[in-house]
């Protein structure tokens, strides 16, 4: 009987320690198991991407470099950079506050995902909205966008220039030389501003944004003291400064669906803003 009790016993004592040793290796197991499931949701929301997002936002999802889906053409990017410091770095990117956002990033890229952006060409990709994608693709979509934030990315906000208070100001500079309109073409074309804005010399070509083919008489007349230069300059760095009246489907959205970090995107060459301001105001 003693026997049989004290075999018990220690079968009991090594139980508890198989347990207890379980016990504090889950977490470690959770850990790695949930390592391995967003591993793999990420890998599946890349082959999304490149199913259904690229041709617009581009293969490295900058915005920069996009192609025809039947043709394989180098086309104009349409969509927004993704792969940027503004939307997936800390945890309240300035593309939230542009927006006025007020839940998480995660939130808001799986709900643009979803819905898409109503008075633009991003369309509802969930199912539920008449969408292609099941709610663990978009989950999986999501969290391939939200991975370029990683540690390199996010180590340091981009600097800007310094952009003088006044197109006068800007266009005097030593650095700048005087704006060229064929240049600046190519900038409005690789910036994707034609994919709301249509293009100047096709009257309602605009999608979603003011037809931009008159504003060197009209900038004139939107804010008072603000010659058209000034107010189309400003309108590049700041889109919220003023909202125009007209959009192609009634009043422009108040806050403005253009991308708010043209003043980042613009400070690697600044002399690109000096040409598609000749190329927009005809000069």
């Amino acid at each position: 009987m003693q026997v049989k009790v004290a075999i018990g016993t220690i079968a009991f004592m090594l139980t508890m320690i198989v347990l207890g040793y379980a016990a504090l290796r889950e977490p470690t197991r959770l850990e790695d198991f949930t390592g391995a499931s967003i591993g793999r949701s990420i890998e599946t929301g890349g082959e999304l991407y490149d199913a259904n997002c690229a041709t617009c936002h581009g293969v490295n999802a900058k915005a920069e470099e996009c192609y025809d889906s039947s043709s394989g053409e180098a086309i104009p990017c349409k969509g927004l950079p993704l792969n940027n410091y503004f939307l997936v770095c800390g945890d309240r990117p300035k593309r939230l506050d542009d927006v006025r956002w007020k839940g998480s990033k995660a939130q808001y890229i799986q709900r643009t995902i979803s819905a898409g952006r109503s008075g633009t060409e991003m369309p509802a990709w969930l199912d539920e909205f008449g969408g292609p994608l099941r709610p663990d693709q978009v989950e999986n979509l999501a969290n391939f966008v939200l991975n370029w934030g990683d540690e390199e990315m996010c180590a340091q906000e981009p600097s800007s220039f310094a952009w003088p208070d006044t197109v006068d100001d800007f266009l005097a500079l030593d650095e700048v030389q005087a704006g060229d309109p064929a240049a600046g073409a190519e900038v409005y074309l690789n910036m994707g501003c034609n994919a709301c804005h249509g293009l100047p010399d096709q009257e309602g070509s605009n999608a979603v944004g003011p037809w931009l083919g008159d504003i060197a008489e009209v900038g004139a007349t939107r804010v008072d003291g603000q010659s058209a230069g000034d107010y189309v300059y400003h309108s590049i760095l700041d889109p919220n400064a003023f909202i125009a009246p007209d959009c192609p489907t009634g009043a422009c959205n108040d806050p403005s669906l253009m991308p708010g970090d043209f003043a980042f995107r613009l400070s690697t060459n600044p002399q690109d803003m000096a040409d598609l301001l000749s190329y927009l105001l005809g000069e």
